[in-house]
């Protein structure tokens, strides 16, 4: 196991992909490239003005590509790099930890946005 005690790129890794919205945007991401507005009815409760801003920090972080093509309308797609795809099995892996953690007491927890700490 790796010594992850006094890492920095490990620790800025964890609040990057535990940043609210990350991960879901991510996720939904890994099927197929999608346009913004594909991105907006897959993510229900992210606002136009959060999903910009996510969008811009994992384009800026290098996970997302931003695909700009055609004249008149302009369409704006946003796909995984090679690096975002990457974190696939790291997604499997919260997924079935996630399953297990929430089923520990028997009964599954109940979560909302309210319920679950800000990462903003």
């Amino acid at each position: 196991m790796v010594d992850r005690s006094d890492c920095p790129a490990f620790h800025a890794a964890v609040e990057f992909i535990g940043r609210r919205w990350n991960g879901v945007i991510i996720d939904v991401l890994l099927s197929r490239s999608r346009r913004f507005s594909e991105l907006r009815a897959a993510i229900t409760d992210i606002t136009p003005a959060m999903l910009s801003a996510r969008l811009k920090e994992l384009e800026a972080a290098g996970l997302v590509h931003r695909d700009v093509s055609g004249d008149r309308p302009i369409e704006v797609s946003y796909s995984l790099t090679d690096t975002g795809r990457q974190l696939s099995a790291v997604l499997d892996a919260v997924a079935v930890w996630s399953l297990a953690w929430s089923s520990e007491s028997g009964e599954e927890r109940r979560w909302n946005s309210a319920s679950i700490p800000s990462a903003s």
